[in-house]
């Protein structure tokens, strides 16, 4: 009898320690999510002055879109006039703004994110940037002589359109910085 209480308390005894080591096991796991998470977001800093930074990058992004301002999609083409124009008025003190990479734009993209779109769909993208933007958005990447990339924040899509069509409402996030193509 005397064995078997010894052999209780030892199964036990183990079954208590392999609890306290799951139950530490979770707890690491919790704090470690919510530190990516939060370093993660903040990656993505609200500078100020219409424009958020993207520190892991150094890109500097328009907070905005040319939605918010304008009311309207566009084509490539005047995608291309919006970010000459926004350049020569100098946005946010600068005169370097361009079409971002759709490598760019697709690193954006988080689906957990809760900013909506003008017609209030989920868009993906921090919480540094505004609501009520553009789904989809213009790139500098020409495929052809004839079409251009643009890429949908909803569900991260890219398709590519004749450049003079702006049948989705298509629409513009300046980009500045050192070109990202991965």
């Amino acid at each position: 009898m005397p064995d078997q209480i010894l052999i209780r308390n030892n199964s036990h005894s183990a079954w208590n320690q392999l609890r306290k080591a799951m139950t530490l096991f979770a707890m690491l796991m919790i704090v470690g999510t919510i530190h990516l998470n939060i370093a993660w977001a903040a990656s993505y800093v609200d500078i100020g002055n219409g424009t958020v930074q993207d520190q892991k990058s150094g890109l500097i992004w328009q907070q905005a879109d040319s939605y918010h301002e304008l009311k309207k999609g566009m084509n490539w083409y005047e995608a291309l006039e919006y970010v000459d124009s926004k350049n020569s008025e100098k946005f946010a003190g600068f005169d370097d703004w361009r079409l971002p990479t759709l490598a760019e734009l697709k690193s954006l993209y988080d689906p957990s994110r809760p900013i909506k779109s003008k017609d209030n769909e989920r868009i993906g993208l921090p919480n540094a940037f505004k609501n009520g933007g553009s789904y989809y958005l213009w790139t500098n990447t020409e495929r052809g002589l004839d079409n251009a990339w643009y890429f949908g924040l909803g569900f991260k899509e890219d398709y590519f359109n004749l450049k003079e069509m702006g049948d989705l409402d298509q629409g513009v996030k300046m980009v500045r910085g050192k070109p990202v193509d991965k």
